[in-house]
């Protein structure tokens, strides 16, 4: 650079010091609700409110998982690890017919995501895409109604409402999502 303006300059001087993430083409290159994309942001940033978190910042807090009982309640814990959350996402995997395995226990997201990439057969890859997306938000939307109304985890019942909302993704415009769900799936 010589030191002039150029709009070219200005745009590179907005992102300098910036650190790339990753994480930005699943989350915000895959289709779902912008509140689902915004949820996945917030979530590798390490800025959802969970138990270690308000732990943290010495605000009350529930140590364990609310879903498992088990570990303490980290985000990474909460969508992959998790006894519950790893039920949830074999089932989910299963009904897709996907040829891979759900997050190991030491893998996060992302890194699942770029694995598992390279398995999903092309015509599967969008809608897998969106899945990975769905599943952890719904997995989240499940612990917040366990902590906020009371609920009891039930796995059975949030991958119930994973295909109900799969569906609802579809009918609203979901990229590959139809190729991904079995065409067996009745929508209410």
């Amino acid at each position: 650079m010589n030191g002039s303006y150029t709009p070219k300059s200005c745009y590179k001087a907005t992102f300098q010091g910036s650190i790339p993430s990753a994480s930005w083409k699943l989350i915000w290159k895959s289709w779902a609700p912008p509140r689902a994309r915004f949820f996945h942001w917030l979530a590798h940033q390490d800025r959802c409110w969970t138990s270690d978190r308000l732990a943290r910042r010495g605000l009350q807090h529930h140590d364990p998982c609310l879903l498992c009982c088990q570990d303490p309640e980290m985000m990474d814990q909460l969508l992959l690890r998790c006894p519950f959350s790893r039920q949830v996402w074999q089932d989910v995997i299963t009904w897709l017919r996907l040829p891979c395995t759900p997050p190991s226990h030491e893998s996060f997201l992302l890194a699942w995501w770029h694995s598992a990439k390279q398995i999903i057969p092309q015509p599967m890859f969008k809608g897998f895409a969106s899945m990975a997306l769905l599943t952890p938000w719904m997995i989240r939307k499940h612990r917040n109604s366990c902590v906020f109304e009371g609920t009891q985890p039930s796995a059975n019942d949030l991958v119930a409402r994973i295909k109900d909302e799969a569906s609802l993704w579809t009918k609203a415009g979901a990229a590959g999502l139809h190729v991904t769900i079995p065409q067996t799936w009745d929508v209410h």
